[in-house]
């Protein structure tokens, strides 16, 4: 009863003065029917999706690199953790540069390492993994498709990215066709993909070619739900009896399907800065047989005099994490410089920093930013055949 209890107030604390919104879905159907004899456990877990790492319009988010970590810092500030975490895919932003599309994957991995929870589950967007067909996404994320069960619900994570053409393909379909057979048709279900598996708007590649025959497979199952992401933006479609709920983006929000004659990310607010971005609670409630999803924003941190910007980078054979560092002109900043190697160093000859950054240490760099601009920085201590690959920039904005 106490876990319930802390699972309830996790909820009641992350709403308050947020407007967040809860959208009760049956997670087993006729509830009267089965609730008493499935033999599920009540839990959470979180989704965030579209967190486009590496995207850098100021326009659209001038806290490009900031929206991320606050959601981050949001979940690990409760006093009762979700037992996972999904990020349900593009979690970086698409690059035509195979290293440079490595070192975003590498520095959200890092980023979401951050989370306070043992469980992280990832799922692939096409930003992540169309052009090379997942290469880079299943080397440093791991597989793109997998099941799992948790406390009586089993997940399913499908990819309809990696094929360009954004189908799942023969091969795919057979094996969700496999895993099914092994579960009860009453079995409770969530699938987790990127892309809607139903036809939202096609024309706007809001779609799976080859959706309808995943769906086809999973009908006969009695208790499915669907979690994708892919639209940013919240969203509720029945197909017969299963539901499919899209979440919002962490990144920037997209119009609602066919308002305007092209789609096209949504500019900032500076009246309402962060609106239309947010996560996705969703608690598994087995007494109610329901699963009930709780959308936030990203919280808004109040408008404070700033004293100081601290940025974390780490360094390691031949990369600086982040590779991009944004600061605000006039501000002071500490760069806390660390290794996770052997000796580096920094030097950004434009603003005059240079240190050295050594394995086990936190070397810090303080100054004011005075001037807008990139300025970039680079290794200049030799550490290897990459060394001359090592750079990164900082940007200095209003």
């Amino acid at each position: 009863m106490k876990t319930t209890m802390e699972r309830r107030q996790f909820l009641t604390a992350s709403l308050a003065g947020l407007g967040g919104i809860v959208f009760a879905s049956d997670l087993v159907k006729g509830r009267a029917a089965h609730a008493g004899s499935w033999r599920g456990e009540d839990f959470f877990f979180v989704q965030l999706s579209d967190t486009h790492w590496g995207f850098s319009n100021p326009a659209i988010n001038p806290d490009f690199t900031g929206t991320l970590p606050k959601a981050i810092a949001a979940v690990n500030s409760v006093p009762h953790k979700p037992d996972f975490v999904v990020f349900t895919g593009d979690l970086t932003h698409t690059t035509d540069d195979d290293k440079e599309r490595r070192k975003r994957l590498a520095g959200f991995r890092e980023l979401s390492q951050g989370l306070k929870v043992e469980n992280i589950r990832y799922l692939p967007g096409e930003h992540d993994a169309a052009l090379d067909r997942g290469a880079a996404y299943r080397e440093i994320l791991g597989p793109s498709r997998y099941t799992f069960d948790h406390k009586g619900v089993h997940f399913i994570a499908l990819d309809n990215v990696s094929d360009p053409t954004a189908h799942l393909g023969d091969e795919q379909l057979r094996w969700l066709a496999e895993e099914l057979k092994k579960q009860n048709h009453s079995a409770p279900i969530v699938v987790l993909t990127h892309r809607p598996l139903f036809d939202l708007a096609p024309d706007w590649d809001w779609a799976t070619p080859d959706g309808g025959k995943a769906v086809e497979l999973l009908m006969p199952y009695q208790n499915v739900t669907v979690l994708y992401g892919h639209i940013h933006q919240e969203n509720h479609h029945q197909s017969g009896h299963i539901g499919h709920h899209a979440a919002k983006g962490m990144m920037y929000p997209l119009p609602a399907p066919h308002s305007v004659p092209k789609k096209g990310p949504i500019p900032w607010d500076p009246a309402h800065p962060y609106q239309g971005l947010g996560y996705r609670q969703a608690e598994v409630r087995a007494r109610q047989a329901e699963l009930a999803l709780t959308e936030l924003p990203v919280p808004q941190v109040k408008d404070t005099p700033a004293t100081e910007q601290v940025v974390k980078v780490t360094a390691k054979k031949f990369a600086y994490s982040p590779s991009v560092i944004t600061l605000k002109r006039g501000v002071p900043a500490v760069l806390q410089l660390t290794s996770l190697d052997r000796q580096h160093g920094f030097n950004c000859p434009a603003l005059k920093l240079q240190a050295e950054i050594n394995p086990g240490k936190v070397t810090q760099v303080k100054f004011t930013p005075d001037k807008l601009g990139e300025f970039p920085f680079h290794c200049d201590v030799f550490c290897g055949s990459g060394h001359e690959e090592m750079a990164g920039t900082i940007k200095v904005i209003e």
